[in-house]
């Protein structure tokens, strides 16, 4: 049984261990870098900060954190800069010297061939230019420590040319402080909310990190809802709670609704069943939070609530699957077989490429789609597209 943590996190130590080992393992020739892929709101990011950044620290590498999901509104590209950028001022005076022992630099210039977004370094009195490349090559050799870079949410750098030139500018530095002498080493960890999404960044050879090794995170198991009975002081029966947060896909937000609810209603009603209470609360839960997606996304209007249901049913067919092309006549075909059963035959709805364009763009905007900057798209939460797909499935 674990110990019960003095804080509000729960902590697997064991797990930090094993994924610092295979990330930091470069038995088998230079690591191209590990990506955790696991849904949104499943512990993956906690665990990262909680867990895995602090292993790392306490083996004494130096680790730059970046989320790029903390602002979506922030340029993917700017998120990476910052968060070298305050590594570099950290260390101002040990900096400036590396950087000057290369160029005289006043200027951060994010791309993989020196283009791109520029940010000024006039506070270490320098002069010239430099690329991200050269800014994470003079943060490990200012510190002399092996460096770990970690990029939370990593497929949000492919939703523009910046961001993913900026993984190019990323890989390059990782080269080079792998393989010159005097270097002390780079690797690199991302994490990903969408298996399919963040294989892109792996799979692709046209990408940065091509050939990297793809893990699928572990969701939290027995032992964590072994953690919060105890510390919610509940006598339930742990194998079959954690049946119950299975069925909630293992996400702990909705399960510790669940348990907050049912030690209330203990509280007040202590002769009722607590493995029932907890059962019946987690099934209502979650089933009043799919029809409040699907009611919200039946009052869309009729060509993007189509649009968004069909790339969900796409996605249920598996990466390795070919997908239609969105302005294909076999989705336009798709698309008025949807609005028709929707509305009518009479809807009068175009589904030519600039309608399903606009709708695509509008579904962007409400962050129900992710795009690439090759223009792909995908269902942003892995939730939205089991809610569709069961929804599609009880209308059919």
């Amino acid at each position: 049984m674990p110990t019960i943590c003095p804080d509000q996190f729960f902590h697997r130590p064991a797990l930090a261990s094993v994924l610092a080992d295979q990330a930091l393992d470069t038995s088998l020739g230079t690591s191209g870098g590990m990506f955790l892929a696991a849904p949104r709101r499943t512990g993956k990011s906690t665990f990262v900060r909680q867990d895995l950044l602090p292993e790392f620290e306490r083996r004494g590498l130096d680790v730059i954190y970046v989320d790029l999901w903390s602002d979506k509104t922030v340029h993917p590209a700017v998120h990476i800069a910052n968060a070298i950028r305050t590594e570099l001022s950290r260390e101002e005076g040990a900096i400036a010297k590396t950087l000057k022992k290369w160029a005289n630099v006043s200027k951060l210039t994010v791309g993989a061939w020196g283009n791109g977004l520029c940010f000024d370094l006039s506070q270490l009195n320098l002069s010239s230019n430099a690329t991200l490349a050269d800014a994470v090559k003079a943060v490990s050799c200012a510190s002399q420590q092996k460096l770990i870079l970690v990029i939370d949410e990593a497929q949000h750098a492919l939703t523009t040319d910046d961001g993913s030139n900026a993984l190019f500018s990323l890989k390059a530095a990782r080269d080079s402080l792998n393989t010159d002498p005097g270097m002390y080493g780079m690797q690199l960890v991302a994490t990903g909310s969408n298996r399919d999404k963040l294989a892109t960044l792996v799979n692709g050879r046209e990408q940065a990190f091509y050939g990297a090794d793809m893990v699928d995170f572990p969701t939290l198991g027995k032992d964590y809802v072994q953690w919060l009975l105890e510390r919610a002081r509940l006598d339930l029966d742990p194998n079959l709670s954690f049946l119950v947060f299975q069925g909630l896909g293992c996400r702990p937000e909705p399960f510790r609704q669940a348990l907050s609810q049912t030690r209330m209603q203990l509280a007040v009603h202590p002769e009722q069943d607590g493995l029932a209470l907890l059962q019946s609360l987690a099934k209502r839960g979650a089933q009043s939070a799919r029809a409040d997606f699907v009611n919200t996304v039946a009052n869309l209007p009729p060509l993007q609530a189509a649009l968004l249901r069909e790339l969900a049913a796409e996605a249920t067919k598996g990466a390795e699957v070919r997908r239609t092309g969105l302005f294909s006549a076999a989705m336009k075909d798709r698309l008025q077989t949807r609005l028709t059963a929707h509305i009518g035959s009479n809807h009068g709805i175009l589904t030519e490429a600039p309608s399903v364009q606009n709708a695509l763009d509008k579904l962007r905007e409400a962050n129900y789609l992710w795009r690439s900057q090759r223009g792909g798209y995908a269902v942003e939460d892995e939730q939205f597209v089991q809610w569709l797909a069961e929804d599609d499935l009880g209308n059919s």
